[in-house]
């Protein structure tokens, strides 16, 4: 009988005790721009000490650099972020570049642009250039093993995640999806449509390659950058941005990228990348230890 009790204890701490295995990786912005930590060297070695998995590659001009600097340390670039304009051909460095990814499960993350006089928002002329794109990065991915999420963006082409999903429906690729990004989430949406967001998740979860959080408020911002609201350190503001985590990775079982965007958070940068693992790791314990 007692053996009986200790294994059913046993059982019953290792449901409560499931580990969180998601990849978490920086955004550049957490330490671009910093006057001590100003190569991409000193960039990879200080976000690799601090316990992260991986940093983001930020477009295609600073591939080579950024490149260059992961092999040397042996670390991840968690997503290359790369440009897309519809009417306009693709910059002809980025066949090669995803060419040189192959093996790393870097995501090519595309974000898409427009000339407004010619392609509307959401209009069939617009979908049809942006698809055909996304058809030749798919491509050139697929070739390299790599997955592709596009980036939807305020004020972008693609800037919602709902049209990024009609995307990738229509593409119907099996290495073809989209991102999550909280920030230009909270940035285009209203108050009504927030309510629904863990249906919303749930929807997007066949398609979703990554995802991107931060600390950030849920309002509908009045100030003159929205993301001074949307973007703010980890762990704070009025979002509750664990309960998000604990959604996507208890209730939904996201098993995917998970990212911390960082951009235009001023003060130390060092203490912000030392700030955010904290937290990170402080969300981490109590996912691994909550039974709902």
């Amino acid at each position: 009988m007692r053996t009986y009790l200790l294994l059913i204890l046993i059982c019953s701490n290792s449901l409560f005790a499931q580990k969180v295995k998601n990849e978490f990786f920086a955004l550049h912005n957490i330490i671009r721009g910093d006057s001590t930590y100003n190569t991409f060297y000193k960039q990879v070695e200080l976000v690799k000490n601090a316990g992260f998995d991986g940093i983001e590659i930020n477009q295609i001009e600073s591939f080579d650099g950024m490149k260059t600097a992961l092999d040397h340390f042996n670390f991840k670039g968690s997503y290359f972020y790369v440009k897309l304009q519809l009417g306009e051909p693709i910059d002809n460095r980025l066949e090669n570049a995803i060419h040189q990814l192959k093996g790393t499960n870097t995501i090519v993350a595309p974000y898409i642009l427009a000339d407004t006089k010619r392609f509307k928002p959401n209009s069939p002329e617009g979908d049809s250039e942006a698809i055909k794109l996304l058809q030749l990065i798919s491509m050139w991915s697929k070739k390299s093993e790599l997955q592709v999420a596009i980036y939807p963006h305020l004020g972008f082409y693609v800037e919602r995640t709902d049209h990024a999903l009609q995307l990738a429906r229509k593409i119907n690729r099996k290495n073809v999806g989209l991102s999550f990004n909280l920030c230009h989430w909270l940035a285009t949406t209203s108050l009504t449509e927030r309510v629904d967001l863990k249906n919303h998740l749930k929807e997007l979860k066949p398609y979703l390659k990554m995802i991107t959080i931060s600390g950030a408020n849920d309002i509908i911002s009045q100030k003159k950058s929205v993301f001074d609201d949307y973007i703010l350190p980890l762990g704070t503001g009025s979002f509750d941005t664990y309960d998000l985590l604990k959604y996507m990775v208890k209730t939904i079982k996201y098993k995917k990228p998970i990212g911390v965007q960082c951009y235009n958070i001023k003060g130390n940068k060092p203490q912000l990348i030392k700030n955010t693992m904290a937290v990170w790791k402080g969300y981490k314990t109590r996912l691994e230890n909550e039974n709902k």
